[in-house]
């Protein structure tokens, strides 16, 4: 596997983080990363997360919404249809979803999703999304009219922006409408950049400090990351990406990040035998980089739990 060319240079800055509306405060990291891509497609993935806004035990909820008596959220609604702000769910049975919310007042929070499961008063946060002008804000090589970026989403399609920092406020157009586009990258979701030439971006933020549930979903594309601004390898045994795969069908991919996306590995589920090789069928000696975007493949819709980068109890 060879995810060098993400060269990564990281610079963890130990701050104190005193969110608004918190009810904990903490001390957490915080840094920047900076990730290189070669010209042609390359795979890339959102290491930081922005400091949460709320941090607290819900005083009640209902299937779809969060309540919590003392609070004085901001407005963490939907802008022209899209989410800004997401909940985490960090205990129970839900811990580590995460929710897109659509509506809120000074105390309630109206999230997309069922919260049926999540506990009778269960412990959440709440942030403002990672978005693409977000990545992009500080960045070399990219092209004006030519790069594109691609997010692939559930239902098998894809959103494609373009690069047009001249004529957009966000630095890029959708490809068939022309309008400016700001889209959602969620956590642990990869990314494809298509590019003319080699450049860089720098993304710098908060490290997260709570596991969380990545979906898999069946019939679309896939690309997922343990979205770790660290060093380090862990196998896919270790990284639990298998916990909910089917045996005998579901495969995670391994893929070049020097332009070509060539397929380096495949690595299919085979349960206790963990992840084998499709074609030798001996255990695959891959591993997944803090950085590395794997492709992954399902027959029905799951999801993995991505270990958190920092223990905030360390």
């Amino acid at each position: 596997m060879n995810m060098k060319k993400l060269n990564v240079t990281l610079a963890i800055l130990v701050a104190a983080v005193m969110a608004g509306n918190a009810q904990t405060n903490s001390t957490v990291p915080v840094g920047y990363q900076v990730q290189s891509f070669d010209a042609g497609n390359t795979i890339h993935t959102v290491t930081f997360v922005k400091p949460h806004l709320f941090q607290g035990l819900a005083s009640s909820k209902t299937a779809s919404s969060l309540v919590v008596s003392s609070a004085t959220f901001g407005d963490y609604g939907l802008v022209d249809g899209f989410p800004t702000h997401y909940v985490k769910i960090l205990d129970g049975p839900l811990t580590g979803y995460v929710f897109d919310i659509i509506s809120n007042t000074a105390t309630s929070i109206v999230v997309d999703g069922s919260l049926a499961t999540a506990g009778t008063t269960p412990r959440f946060l709440v942030r403002q999304h990672i978005r693409l002008a977000d990545v992009f804000a500080t960045s070399t090589g990219l092209s004006d009219g030519s790069d594109t970026f691609t997010l692939f989403n559930s239902d098998g399609s894809s959103t494609v922006a373009l690069r047009a920092a001249g004529d957009s406020p966000t630095g890029w157009l959708n490809v068939v409408t022309e309008a400016p586009m700001n889209p959602v990258i969620y956590p642990n979701q990869g990314f494809l950049l298509t590019t003319v030439n080699s450049g860089t971006f720098t993304v710098a933020d908060t490290v997260e400090s709570t596991p969380t549930v990545v979906p898999l979903y069946a019939g679309a594309v896939n690309l997922v990351s343990r979205s770790n601004p660290s060093s380090g390898n862990l196998s896919p045994i270790e990284l639990g990406i298998g916990n909910n795969m089917s045996a005998g069908s579901d495969t995670v991919e391994w893929l070049s990040n020097t332009g070509s996306l060539a397929s380096l590995d495949v690595g299919l589920y085979a349960g206790t035998d963990g992840f084998v090789n499709v074609v030798t069928e001996a255990q695959t000696a891959s591993t997944v980089g803090s950085n590395t975007v794997l492709n992954v493949t399902v027959v029905q819709d799951t999801t993995f739990t991505a270990p958190a980068p920092y223990n905030i109890n360390n």
